[in-house]
């Protein structure tokens, strides 16, 4: 068997990507490229506002479309239910247009059917639009699964002027989720981390990891003024390519670590659980640089945080800073898959210290064992 210095590596994109003011009304032409039938996956309350443009582009670009409004959860239940819905169609491709439920929904479908997908994100909360991953959850909202699918999306279609026109703080979220790239794709490189493709990272991706947060350090907070006012800017444009695309490309090809493990420690946590993916990454990422001892990245991640106004603290997030909450989390984070690819090594105890450090550092009021306070 060949040591980690000659292992595989694999390389794994998106087929297409456009973005811009505007890029919905392109979605038919994409579409044309390569297909003449397609299924339309769109968040039911967007349906009435969005179909009518995209029956309008993918007429006009001779694609035969019908749509097919989604809602609820993404369970592994309704996927399989709507795959066979959708197979009577007889499509060529999946089109998801929405937020992270309804792409992960349409990933799912496509997946059960062996079709292609073309994600159209509505929002910039994540990388999910350009990966191939699908987050699946129960009825709760707790993880279940992350499968994924034999190939990235065949195209990614990124209208700004949707993002802009969204609820800021899921930009906000997005951005959290991408910041953490660059520290997990090096973590991943320092051990014998595996990528999402279970192939050792490629040089490839640092370099995108770190364009990635470069780009975040510079333009986020014009961004988020920009989306604040509901316009599309240069600086707005730069950071959904480095949200979606850069983000996207550095974690399927570099791997993940700490940062997204805490993910699932953080869902079964009260009050923490109900925010976005990208708000617990953003956190988790403080954790994983204070466990690294990277002080120098801590102070400058924790100010850029603080910049935004994302959480730095367990107490910020909605979550009880206590030992007990402390304990459950950190052993619920070392069940995740990414584990394998932190560098150094966790344990449970080393995971507990560092949620105690960053919850002192980020003001969080520490509290007391429940034990305790019945004596």
């Amino acid at each position: 068997m060949a040591d980690s210095a000659g292992a595989l590596r694999r390389f794994v994109a998106p087929g297409r990507y456009v973005q811009g003011p505007g890029a919905i009304d392109q979605l038919g032409p994409v579409v044309a490229d390569g297909w003449r039938r397609c299924v339309v996956l769109v968040d039911e309350f967007l349906a009435p506002e969005l179909w009518p443009r995209l029956e309008r582009s993918l007429g006009a670009a001779g694609v035969a479309a019908t749509m097919q409004a989604v809602s609820g959860e993404v369970t592994a239940e309704r996927i399989q239910r709507l795959a066979t819905l959708v197979s009577r169609r007889q499509a060529d491709v999946v089109v998801a247009v929405g937020g992270g439920k309804t792409l992960d929904t349409g990933k799912g479908v496509a997946r059960v059917l062996g079709v292609r997908i073309v994600t159209v994100p509505t929002i910039a909360s994540n990388d999910g639009p350009a990966s191939r991953v699908i987050a699946t959850y129960d009825e709760h909202h707790r993880l279940v699964a992350t499968p994924t699918m034999a190939e990235n999306p065949w195209a990614v279609v990124v209208d700004t002027e949707l993002i802009a026109a969204a609820p800021v703080n899921y930009l906000l979220s997005g951005i959290g989720d991408a910041v953490a790239k660059r520290f997990e794709v090096a973590a991943c490189g320092r051990g014998h981390g595996r990528t999402s493709a279970g192939t050792r990272p490629l040089a490839l991706a640092g370099y995108i990891a770190d364009g990635c947060y470069d780009t975040l350090l510079r333009f986020a907070a014009e961004a988020v003024n920009s989306a604040n006012r509901g316009t599309v800017t240069s600086a707005l444009e730069r950071v959904v390519e480095a949200v979606i695309l850069m983000s996207g490309m550095a974690f399927e090809n570099g791997g993940l670590s700490l940062a997204h493990s805490l993910t699932r420690g953080l869902m079964v946590t009260d009050g923490a659980r109900e925010r976005l993916h990208g708000e617990h990454v953003a956190y988790g990422l403080l954790v994983q640089l204070q466990h690294e001892q990277d002080v120098t990245a801590l102070d400058e991640v924790s100010a850029f945080l603080g910049k935004l106004g994302l959480a730095k603290s367990l107490e910020a997030l909605g979550g009880t800073p206590d030992e007990e909450t402390f304990a459950a989390i950190a052993v619920a984070t070392l069940s995740a898959p990414h584990m394998a690819n932190c560098q150094p090594k966790p344990s449970a105890q080393s995971l507990t210290a560092a949620l105690r450090a960053v919850e002192r550092r980020g003001h969080g009021r520490l509290g007391t064992p429940k034990a305790s306070r019945a004596r």
